[in-house]
């Protein structure tokens, strides 16, 4: 079976086939451009601003791995199987049940996609000495980052691999020009902050949690599950820490993120040019995690209609100052989306044991799983706004885990979480 393009649909609403999936290089480098965004040097900036450098660089670390460790549960039987996103939530939440936590996940990586258009506008604005960014260049730059999307010509993913090469050159370029002159004394200042350490964790684990959920988009095309546990890996632990890092040195550098673009040489317009192509091709990968799980969700709508839908509300949702915030942000997402993992890992590893997802649901909707799963981001929620960020990436997965595999154990068929003997495609693992 020959791998469909995204026109028709096909590979959207099926397993990938063996034979057409890529390896593990392609999607390493696909999820090494997606996470090494400039996002990660603003977030490891503010850190050591927030936490001193020692608690920020520590922060940095726990947050990464533990988003590492939480996406390679997930990313392990996306690759196995040659699912997406969506095609992994039917299978555990239902035909119908998965609706509602596919249309969640694809909203808050829109949202993602809002965030780094106004962050490009930002930059922009920094470099060209306007106090704020002008609303038209919001919509202008949204325009320009979807159309590849939207258009069809772009999957997304396959651009962001020219991100990676290019942040290595800039974070090079930073730490010989700016780094370097300081880098016996980044260890000088402050060591500590007012920020919570466990909110620092909290923001590095809510930054790429949404897709670290959705990374079957990716590692779909991976030929095993260990294949794709080894593409999160580059992408979570060299990739993103790598970044988040950078952020923190430049920071205990005394450097602001600002002045890297301003000083108005050649090498500041080259740095320049380079976030904005790491800015692109984060926003189509974020534009398109939306459009595959939406476009799976609903397969009778045209993919121009869901990623064009995508790509609107991210844009609103930067509008309305949602993404503002950026450590805010995070600290939410580590609330509202861990429960879905959660979930998928506990049906995966445990309900479904040595049979993994050769049998699909034989009811449109497993309340078992919808049930744990509000009642688990109802708990992590409080856990935020009592604790703010101290304990929840620690919650939402457990708790949703434990109370799912608590219902389908007590009523496994009256609830849906019962399996039938259907397949979802035998030639996925051929």
């Amino acid at each position: 079976m020959a791998e469909r393009t995204i026109a028709d649909g096909q590979d959207i609403i099926w397993p990938v086939p063996l034979a057409a999936r890529r390896g593990l290089v392609r999607p390493a480098f696909a999820w090494s451009g997606f996470t090494s965004a400039f996002a990660s040097i603003l977030v490891g900036a503010r850190l050591q601003a927030e936490l001193g450098t020692l608690d920020a660089l520590l922060a940095s670390i726990l947050g990464s791995w533990l988003l590492f460790i939480y996406s390679a549960a997930i990313g392990f039987a996306a690759g196995r199987w040659g699912l997406n996103s969506q095609l992994m939530l039917t299978a555990v939440f239902g035909r119908v049940g998965a609706i509602l936590p596919g249309v969640l996940l694809a909203a808050l990586v829109a949202g993602w996609f809002g965030f780094h258009v106004m962050l490009t506008t930002a930059v922009l604005a920094d470099a060209t000495g306007l106090a704020s960014a002008p609303t038209g260049w919001l919509l202008l730059f949204g325009l320009l980052f979807a159309a590849p999307v939207v258009s069809g010509l772009s999957r997304g993913f396959n651009v962001t691999a020219i991100a990676f090469p290019a942040m290595i050159l800039f974070a090079v370029a930073v730490a010989v020009r700016d780094i370097g002159p300081s880098l016996g004394t980044v260890f000088d200042g402050p060591l500590s902050g007012t920020l919570s350490f466990g909110t620092g964790v909290g923001v590095v684990f809510g930054m790429f949690v949404v897709s670290g959920t959705m990374t079957g988009d990716i590692v779909r095309y991976c030929r095993t599950g260990n294949e794709a546990i080894h593409a999160m890996a580059i992408g979570f632990i060299v990739s993103n820490l790598l970044f988040l890092i950078l952020g923190v040195l430049i920071g205990a550098a005394h450097v602001r993120l600002d002045d890297l673009f301003t000083r108005g040489d050649p090498l500041s317009l080259l740095l320049l040019g380079l976030i904005v192509l790491s800015h692109w091709t984060t926003c189509d990968a974020c534009l398109a995690n939306a459009s595959v799980t939406l476009k799976s969700a609903f397969p009778r709508v045209s993919w121009a209609l869901v990623s064009g839908g995508a790509a609107a509300l991210g844009l609103v949702l930067a509008l309305g100052g949602v993404v503002d915030d950026v450590f805010d942000w995070g600290i939410l997402l580590s609330a509202v989306v861990p429960p879905i993992g959660g979930i998928i890992v506990a049906d995966y590893y445990v309900v479904r044991g040595h049979i993994g997802f050769s049998r699909a649901r034989d009811v449109r909707c497993n309340a078992a799983a919808l049930v744990a799963l509000a009642a688990a981001v109802a708990i992590a929620l409080v856990i935020r706004a009592d604790f703010m960020g101290d304990m929840t990436p620690l919650v939402g997965a457990p708790v949703a885990g434990l109370l799912y595999l608590m219902l389908a154990t007590l009523a496994p068929h009256s609830l849906g979480a019962g399996l039938g003997r259907g397949s979802l495609g035998a030639e996925a693992i051929d």
